[in-house]
């Protein structure tokens, strides 16, 4: 018997244990950095660690105030530093929060990190004014709301499971706020689901160019997708409405839970970011905005999306617009330049031998039509005028004046071009009928730059094919040019 009680009672604290084990609360750890003053990265620290505390979901690690001092002295605010510092300190979380200070307001964004993967786990935003312990507390517990689940969130934040909207609006009744005018649910709704995905893309890539450029205005990019997408959306909601800046604040963290998944490297990566944009799901954003709304003078209504435009002015304008993008893939842009030519020899007589000719200076000029099969590909053919020849050993030398027809892929970085492609050229004349062959063909490559309306290039020409008509001699064209244009 005493065995049996001995086994009963075993499985019953190995029982407890796991439930403790369980339930048991995952230790916290949270840095701020960014704030002029290190005594407020302290303070916001501290309240928001103890904001996140209150729930029971998570506790403090031993020493958060040394936590914080560590990372501080080391300068070291990168996210892969910060969560090796938690792990350290016991914890299993980290909520790594940065503050942006600007024109007297502080921009705050916070991620919370699960240290053993980096896996971001949810992200908040806020932006207030930091000049008393009242805004501190407050922008901790907003941040707490928006990273803690919604049953641990603290007091002020604790909801009940989602309820249907018309539920959410029969309760909301018990308190009745006056409205001088109702707006529909639905086409609020509507609003953002049709305009804001298309903003956000538009906007994206903008910033993408901007960053890509090395001559760019360098946007901040949260600064520039907040104001380009979030304003964007306020413009087109009723005027007087009085949750536009409900919508705003959901809209805002939706962008920036955006950009804090595009980091890399402690900066926004613009290729990523178009690519989460590009495949984003904006099902939550609308549920979210549906709630922050209970209550503002809204009703749940049926709403019938505008029918199609056919035929309307606005659809011609939109029809003129698309004309417009069309014709602006294709550009023309006038080159003139100098370049040094000279003639590779090979002489097929008894003893053989080969050499190269010395260099004149001639000169090319002419236009280019670009075709902009997409953003980074382009291809650019040509008409030109170029001058090329050698000169002899004896001092003399010989010019040669060709009509060429370059056919160049373009490969665009940014403002950076790549170029590679055949070229076919036709003899006009020549100072020697030894060199009064018709036709040269041969390879083009070369690098520009599209500053602007302006082109600044370089290219190389080889030539493959003999340009000279003389017995026992063959001679290739070899140039090295330098080009300035325009871009119409």
């Amino acid at each position: 018997m005493s065995n049996k009680l001995a086994k009963a009672a075993l499985a019953a604290a190995l029982g407890f244990a796991l439930c403790f084990a369980q339930n048991a609360p995952e230790k916290l750890a949270v840095y701020v950095s960014g704030a002029n003053d290190a005594g407020v990265n302290r303070l916001l620290g501290s309240k928001l660690l103890s904001a996140m505390s209150q729930g029971g979901k998570y506790a403090e690690i031993a020493d958060p105030a040394v936590f914080q001092d560590e990372l501080a002295r080391s300068g070291k605010g990168d996210l892969a530093s910060i969560a090796q510092a938690a792990k350290r300190h016991g914890a299993e979380l980290v909520c790594a929060v940065s503050v942006t200070e600007a024109f007297g307001a502080h921009s705050i964004s916070a991620r919370l990190v699960r240290v053993s993967d980096l896996q971001v786990l949810k992200t908040g935003s806020a932006d207030r004014a930091l000049k008393s312990l009242d805004d501190l507390t407050a922008a901790s517990n907003e941040l707490a709301r928006q990273l803690l689940p919604t049953s641990a969130a603290p007091p002020a934040a604790v909801a009940a499971a989602p309820l249907p909207f018309s539920a959410v609006l029969q309760a909301s009744a018990a308190a009745p706020k006056e409205c001088d005018e109702e707006y529909n649910i639905n086409e609020l709704l509507f609003k953002v689901k049709d305009g804001f995905p298309s903003k956000l893309k538009d906007c994206s890539s903008t910033l993408a160019k901007d960053m890509l450029n090395p001559f760019g205005k360098k946007l901040e990019p949260k600064s520039f997708m907040t104001q380009c997408t979030v304003d964007g959306i306020k413009n087109e909601l009723p005027a007087g409405f009085s949750g536009t800046d409900k919508i705003a604040a959901s809209l805002t963290n939706f962008v920036q839970g955006l950009l804090n998944s595009a980091m890399a490297g402690g900066s926004v990566d613009p290729r990523k970011l178009v690519s989460l944009i590009g495949s984003m799901n904006v099902t939550d954003l609308l549920s979210d905005v549906k709630q922050q709304l209970a209550g503002e003078c809204v009703v749940d209504e049926p709403y019938t999306p505008p029918a199609s435009r056919a035929g309307s002015g606005e659809d011609e304008e939109e029809d003129e617009e698309e004309d417009e993008e069309e014709k602006s893939s294709v550009s023309f842009g006038i080159r003139a330049g100098a370049n040094f030519s000279h003639t590779y020899a090979e002489y097929n007589g008894t003893h053989g031998g080969y050499g190269d000719y010395g260099d004149i200076l001639g000169m090319q000029a002419g236009f280019v039509v670009d075709f902009a099969v997409s953003d980074w590909f382009h291809i650019q053919p040509g008409l030109m005028y170029v001058q090329k020849g050698m000169e002899d050993g004896d001092g003399s030398s010989v010019t040669s004046h060709y009509l060429e027809l370059p056919l160049l892929l373009s490969f665009k970085l940014a403002v950076l071009r790549l170029n590679a492609g055949p070229y076919f050229g036709y003899c006009l004349t020549s100072d020697h009928g030894a060199f009064k062959n018709d036709f040269d063909i041969g390879l083009s490559t070369g690098i520009g730059f599209d500053i602007g309306m302006f082109y600044i290039g370089a290219f190389y020409d080889y030539g493959f094919f003999d340009v000279s008509n003389k017995s026992g001699y063959n001679f290739y064209n070899r140039t090295l040019g330098f080009n300035l244009g325009i871009n119409l």
